[in-house]
């Protein structure tokens, strides 16, 4: 079975592409380095033949000068078919032949007519082009280069490369040269060279490939050790977090988001599990009563003043319970994002005063001032019913906690594009390591629980804040009162 790891897929990726790479280069290299020794074949077959065209013309010369001496014309001294030039042609190749700088050269020497006048010991039979192309060579003066097989003396065929080039003279050819090289140690040094590249190959890729597995074992060291506390990774054991590698890569990174989310889950199930024994607890309370108050009741027959007494209490609690379900659906819908809300224009210096009035009516029992200074007008776009029952809650919340002969103060002002609503209190204040949690969902800085409310206000003021993409700040101090900041961006003009 062929494994499905992300180490074995990588190493096989990565040996498939050096494959791919060393394969490539190594045609290149093959015919760079084939192309290189053809063209110095080349070259070297052409130097041969103008360093024996000039070493026969020097010959040719020095025949020459001592037949004029003795009386002789110029004029007759032509290389076209002229006996003489033959016989110094074979004069040459017979002493050059075995010259050291024509070793392995076969040389031969043609007249105008294709006949063969001279050539070197070393002959292998080289055949005469053929007659198309010897004319071409003769009446265009153009040489003629190509490769031929030809049966050595052992029987074996070996490939020759062949030079067949005109000597021109006085615009004409007076001679032809054909010299060759064999091709066998150029062959030879071929397929050597194809030989290491197809050895080399396999055996780099696989050296290659074992260094890359090592490679990406040591990178993905880290991901196996957070699979392994990933496993330990339990409901109850969320408190877990992986080891965060120093790689400073998408490892450390992936670690990093992990162990967030990690915490943002523990957070929520902290949270959810904090809930339902707030909830629990919310609702033991007056359904105990209820229990017992009925219960009570059912002993013995009452008086009509004492059932009309129990059922006032009952309602009570009833009530309560009604309002602690409203405030979580109220919850509830704003989490899950299916309360859409209404937004228009709206004054909110008029809302806040409508609150103000409302909230004197809870204020006068206890003989508190609430003061609203607004020094400007400010426009929202915003839900107001959900406005208000934010500003509701939190005097409500200062009201509650705001001793007799109190004060609260509303103010009002703009704020970098902002809205801020600052409510402040001279109530009992809260102490400072309960800040962070006074948002949450039942909870209440009383722990004993025995203060009215329910500890679901200020969530809900919270919520209904991000909802308009505002949010809200708390100061306190104990026994100095506690400041709420509620910052509502401004409507766009």
């Amino acid at each position: 079975m062929i494994p499905k790891s992300i180490r074995f897929r990588i190493t096989i990726w990565y040996m498939l592409i050096l494959t791919l790479t060393l394969s490539f280069f190594s045609i290149l290299l093959y015919n760079n380095f084939s192309l290189r020794l053809q063209e110095g074949i080349k070259d070297l077959l052409f130097s041969k033949a103008e360093g024996i065209s000039d070493s026969i013309d020097t010959y040719w010369e020095t025949e020459k000068l001592d037949a004029i001496e003795e009386g002789a014309k110029a004029e007759v001294f032509s290389k076209i078919n002229n006996a003489n030039f033959i016989k110094i042609a074979q004069r040459w190749v017979k002493e050059k032949s075995s010259d050291p700088e024509l070793l392995n050269i076969v040389v031969q020497i043609f007249d105008v007519n294709g006949n063969n006048i001279a050539s070197s010991k070393n002959e292998p039979h080289l055949a005469v082009p053929d007659r198309e192309i010897f004319n071409s060579i003769v009446l265009g003066g153009n040489y003629h280069l190509y490769n031929v097989n030809v049966n050595s003396p052992l029987g074996k065929p070996a490939m020759y490369r062949v030079l067949t080039k005109p000597v021109i003279e006085s615009n004409k050819v007076a001679y032809i040269i054909q010299v060759a090289i064999p091709l066998n140690l150029i062959n030879s040094v071929l397929n050597n060279l194809i030989a290491i590249l197809f050895l080399l190959l396999p055996i780099s890729v696989l050296l290659t490939g074992m260094a890359g597995a090592f490679l990406v074992k040591i990178t993905l060291s880290p991901v196996d050790n957070m699979i392994k506390t990933i496993h330990q990774i339990t409901a109850e054991s969320l408190e877990l977090r992986i080891d965060i590698p120093r790689t400073k890569d998408e490892i450390q990174r992936l670690a990093a988001t992990f162990n967030d989310m990690l915490a943002r889950l523990d957070e929520s199930f902290s949270s959810q599990k904090q809930f339902i024994q707030d909830v629990s607890h919310e609702f033991k309370t007056p359904l105990t009563i209820l229990k017992g108050e009925l219960e009570t009741t059912l002993r013995k027959i009452r008086s009509a003043q004492e059932y009309e007494s129990v059922l006032y209490s009952s309602l009570e609690e009833i009530n309560k319970i009604s309002t602690i379900t409203d405030n979580l659906l109220v919850l509830a819908r704003l989490d899950n994002k299916e309360f859409r809300p209404e937004f228009k224009s709206l004054d909110l210096n008029l809302l806040i005063q409508t609150v103000v009035s409302d909230i004197r009516i809870l204020a006068e029992p206890k003989n508190i001032t609430v003061d609203f200074l607004t020094p400007e007008k400010i426009v929202l776009n915003a839900d107001r019913e959900q406005l208000r029952q934010l500003f509701l809650n939190l005097l409500d919340n200062a009201i509650k906690y705001t001793p007799d002969n109190g004060r609260v103060t509303i103010n009002l002002h703009k704020d970098a594009g902002f809205a801020k609503v600052e409510l402040s209190d001279t109530g009992i204040g809260i102490p400072e390591t309960e800040l962070p949690y006074i948002f949450n969902r039942f909870y209440r800085v009383d722990k004993s629980r025995s203060s009215t409310g329910f500890g679901l206000g200020l969530s809900i003021a919270r919520s209904i804040a991000e909802l308009h993409e505002g949010k809200i700040k708390v100061e306190s101090q104990l026994g100095r009162g506690t400041t709420f900041s509620v910052l509502l961006p401004l409507a766009h003009s």
